[in-house]
């Protein structure tokens, strides 16, 4: 691994120790081309499973990550409290209401949680029955504390599954799925869908077996994504035991990109369930859409030799996919959805830009270098004008004990670093 990604990321990490520091609705369309960063105040995964009954069950996972919350301070208990209301409603084909409900809920967070709110979410999971057909669900979130209102719609389908003799659910994404000592599973659902910043996830379905004894069955999986490309098959093969059977299958994430995906259960005869989800960075502040300058941009956390093996993929997917696999390998929080040592490292050059651009941008800048490299000074003095001196800056750092001079030679504000970092350093100013 090169010298410069030991000193980013080391500093990346003592910052967060320091510190101590998101589903779109699948509907809707987020390609490669119309990636959206803005904030996600809920997430909700609508799943229908069977049983005996003639009706199907729907499971509504919610999701309200808690940084995007306004929390006022209780003062008599000595906590933050978040209040939140949210209403369902659920129509039928004919656009009759078939169910509504409001509910209110306190969040509750202690003080010294607050700074790490931003990784914490409130989940909640309610239950309903409906008979066969296809039903639009409602979501409307009021954060009570600030009076704002978010609201989206989902469409979820009760199928009529009980004059087949091999039958399968809706799918479940799971983050991560364990069986501890005693046989107990426990499953992390992936609420938001997005497997970003994932090496790999798992997939829960039941199938439901009509006959009397066991039955041998294959199921086919695959993935594809927004432009019809088959980006993953697989198969397995199953003992089902009559009535419901639990089945959980995990799914390589390394040659996925940004972008929509579907993911079908099938075999020759027919596609038994789908699933829509995405690969998505969440918080990421730069515009993706421009992958070559993404890459360019790496210069201060990776080699030439590793810059140029990602900038030779023949097109924009292949790329995505080098840019992505570098970032999950240097992922501090791999089983998380937030790589935070790529959305630090973007972090800092959209500051750099904003602070240091003047006739070239400001990641390419001596001072954007430093600042992206090492954050933010300890201490700066500044010297304008003295004398006959040209006008400079010294940065310090006192918790690396290093000291950067700047010197404004032409006058211009294009302030140039006096002693190179490292020997191997080269600028790109270009």
């Amino acid at each position: 691994m090169s010298k410069k990604y030991y000193i980013f990321i080391s500093l990346i990490i003592a910052q967060m120790l320091l510190n101590s520091v998101r589903i779109m609705s699948q509907d809707k369309s987020k390609s490669f081309g119309t990636l959206d960063f803005s904030k996600e105040y809920f997430y909700l995964d609508p799943l229908v499973f069977y049983g005996d009954s003639v009706k199907g069950r729907l499971d509504l996972y919610i999701e309200i990550p808690l940084g995007n919350l306004t929390f006022k301070r209780n003062s008599a208990k000595n906590i933050f409290e978040a209040s939140v209301e949210y209403r369902i409603t659920i129509k039928d084909s004919k656009d009759d209401i078939v169910f509504s409900q409001t509910y209110n809920e306190l969040i509750s967070s202690q003080v010294s949680d607050q700074k790490k709110l931003g990784d914490k979410s409130a989940n909640f999971l309610k239950q309903y029955y409906f008979i066969n057909g296809i039903y639009k669900l409602f979501f409307n979130l009021t954060d009570k504390n600030n009076n704002s209102e978010y609201s989206r719609d989902y469409t979820f389908a009760v199928r009529n599954i009980y004059q087949d003799k091999i039958s399968v659910s809706d799918v479940m994404l799971l983050s991560d799925f364990k069986t501890d000592d005693s046989g107990v599973k426990e499953i992390t659902p992936l609420i938001s869908n997005n497997v970003g910043n994932l090496k790999s996830f798992y997939i829960f379905f039941e199938s439901y077996n009509k006959y009397d004894s066991i039955f041998k069955k294959t199921f086919f999986y695959r993935l594809i994504d927004d432009k019809k490309n088959i980006v993953y098959n697989d198969s397995a093969d199953y003992d089902l035991v009559s009535g419901k059977n639990n089945i959980f299958k995990n799914i390589e994430a390394e040659n996925l990109y940004i972008g929509n995906f579907k993911l079908e259960i099938y075999d020759k005869d027919k596609v038994y369930s789908g699933k829509y989800f995405m690969y998505r960075w969440g918080d990421l502040p730069v515009n993706l859409k421009d992958i070559d300058l993404a890459i360019n941009q790496l210069v201060y956390v990776a080699d030439n030799k590793q810059i140029n093996y990602i900038k030779e993929g023949k097109t924009p997917e292949e790329r995505m996919k080098r840019f992505a696999k570098f970032w999950k390998d240097l992922d501090p929080s791999p089983h998380t959805s937030k790589n935070e040592a790529m959305i630090e490292y973007y972090n800092r050059i959209k500051i750099a830009n904003d602070r240091y651009s003047h006739y070239i941008e400001g990641w390419k800048t001596d001072m954007g270098m430093v600042f992206i490299i090492f954050g933010n000074p300890s201490n700066i003095e500044r010297h304008p004008f003295e004398g006959n001196s040209k006008p400079y800056e010294i940065w310090q750092y006192y918790e690396i004990n290093r000291e950067f001079i700047f010197v404004d030679y032409s006058g211009f504000g294009d302030y140039r670093l006096e002693t190179p970092i490292w020997d191997e350093r080269f600028k790109v100013r270009f």
